[in-house]
């Protein structure tokens, strides 16, 4: 059997200390490095986004904008989503332009991989305090039901493109938002505030919602229902 000298004793320590010291910095080192990365997403946007889009501001209409806010885009975006969109936006959201203006209708930008996944990092940071995490659950059997009816009672797809059994995939409007592929592309609890008072984040968009507004659990059950569409 070895018996540890004094020396020995030294270098265990050394190498403690310098393991230890190891697992410090990488703690360190994490944290920083996803702050370096969030910093570079919106060096970004200011660089390429913010000549359309507003990430701060007061909620303003359609026709004073250029694109849509990103001031909450963090509460709004699916990340898997908004991450391929950003590399590849075929995916048409505003059929004939934001709002219904052609000259809007050009594609937009690409970004490469990376450049995408930083731009998605800051966006997530913007929030609005007046949507509610966890607010919406996947909808029951009832409220699906209750929620396409409302849907249809209140000819929603007159507006927007929605998803249909036929040869496009889609039937409805241009006038407004697509709802194709939003189950995949927005959040929930984002939907559903929205729904509650639309010009609370855009005004004037309000303007084919019924007044007086839907009781609170037929908003709830037409947000579930809106939410399969993918």
């Amino acid at each position: 059997m070895r018996v540890f000298g004094k020396e020995d004793r030294t270098t265990c320590r050394f190498i403690k200390g310098a393991v230890l010291l190891a697992w410090l910095l990488a703690g360190l080192l994490v944290p920083a490095r996803a702050a370096d990365l969030t910093n570079e997403g919106e060096g970004i946007v200011q660089s390429t986004c913010v000549g359309c889009h507003r990430i701060h501001g007061a909620p303003m209409p359609r026709s004073t904008k250029q694109a849509p806010d990103l001031i909450w885009a963090g509460n709004k975006y699916q990340r898997d989503w908004l991450v391929a969109w950003l590399q590849n936006p075929k995916e048409k959201l505003y059929p004939v332009g934001y709002d219904f203006k052609f000259k809007r209708k050009g594609r937009h930008l690409a970004l490469l991989p990376g450049e995408a996944e930083k731009v998605a990092d800051f966006l997530s940071t913007l929030k609005d305090v007046r949507i509610t995490e966890g607010r919406m659950k996947p909808g029951t059997s009832a409220e699906l039901t209750r929620g396409e009816q409302l849907y249809r009672e209140h000819v929603c797809q007159n507006c927007h493109w929605t998803p249909a059994d036929n040869r496009r995939g889609y039937t409805g409007g241009t006038s407004s938002t697509s709802f194709v592929n939003m189950g995949n592309r927005l959040q929930a609890d984002w939907v559903y505030r929205f729904n509650v008072n639309p010009d609370d984040f855009v005004p004037g968009s309000g303007a084919y919602i019924p007044k007086p507004s839907l009781p609170e659990k037929d908003i709830y059950a037409i947000t579930a229902y809106m939410m399969t569409f993918k």
